[in-house]
């Protein structure tokens, strides 16, 4: 009963406290990637608190074995209260997970009919890597995936200075390159299972805004704060699918995030973080065996 009371404890921290502290934190601003994982962290280590905990609830005995798994509790179980406490808690991670591939399933069909249109609509000849579409309002926008697109709307192409059509189209690979739409997916499977608690809340904006901010630090590898700003507040309100990342997308934290851009953290700080947010994940596992290890 003790592992379960601390589990309980930790699993109220990271879903309901936790998220309070970190949902607009000025260092996740200067180190969007790191927010992001940060996020996730958080969300993993809910899943595996409310796991781990109904696990104890259902099945407390103490497990004393020889090895370290045995005296978790997460070894094969042997009777049948442990089948049923394994059960119920396979239960509990599955629903996240079933959520996600949920979400990455309907992306995924959503991006195949839409990029079958562009294939048949678009032009590729105008600008090198993207597709452009005959749209006059303006909108830069990927398809992330195993068959990508990047998509430059007519009223984009001529609205867009050279250099600020280059800047959108570097963000644009920014969330290609860095997969952003699996974390998006994961950020929405994890807001859906705590709905009603400050994680469910907040994990989805904060991560797709994150995600945005490190597309945008992509760009400004080659790219000035200009083009890029300028770049954002004329297709801020473009069309785009669901299933697309767009360089329009929360333009107003971002544009202030640009006014104000200050250095990102030194790398031993970003390391450290990552680490912590590691340990952030892996610490249910940890208070699962710590009675029993006492």
């Amino acid at each position: 009963m003790t592992a379960a009371l601390l589990l309980a404890a930790w699993a109220v921290t990271v879903a309901a406290v936790l998220p309070r502290r970190l949902a607009g934190a000025a260092w996740t601003r200067r180190a969007p990637v790191l927010g992001v994982l940060a996020w996730q962290a958080l969300g993993v280590s809910a899943v595996a608190a409310v796991a781990l905990g109904v696990r104890q609830l259902v099945d407390p005995a103490p497990h004393h074995h020889d090895r370290l798994l045995h005296l978790c509790g997460l070894s094969a179980p042997a009777g049948t209260v442990s089948r049923l406490a394994l059960a119920a808690a396979l239960a509990v991670v599955l629903v996240p997970a079933a959520l996600f591939a949920r979400r990455l399933a309907a992306a995924a069909r959503g991006r195949a009919r839409h990029r079958t249109l562009l294939d048949l609509a678009g032009r590729r000849d105008l600008v090198p890597g993207a597709l452009v579409l005959e749209h006059p309002a303006p909108a830069v926008y990927c398809l992330p995936g195993r068959r990508r697109r990047v998509v430059v709307s007519r009223g984009a192409l001529d609205a867009l200075t050279p250099e600020q059509l280059a800047a959108a189209l570097a963000h644009e690979q920014g969330h290609l390159t860095g997969r952003h739409h699996l974390a998006a997916c994961a950020a929405e499977a994890f807001a859906r299972s705590f709905a009603p608690l400050p994680l469910g809340r907040l994990v989805e904006e904060e991560t797709r805004a994150l995600l945005e901010m490190a597309a945008d630090d992509r760009a400004l590898r080659g790219h000035s704060v200009r083009a890029l700003a300028g770049a954002m507040s004329v297709v801020a309100a473009g069309p785009a699918p669901s299933a697309a990342l767009t360089a329009g997308h929360h333009a107003l934290a971002r544009a202030g995030r640009l006014a104000t851009r200050q250095p990102r953290p030194p790398r031993a700080l970003v390391a450290l973080g990552a680490a912590a947010a590691a340990l952030t994940a892996g610490v249910p596992p940890v208070l699962a065996c710590l009675p029993h290890l006492l």
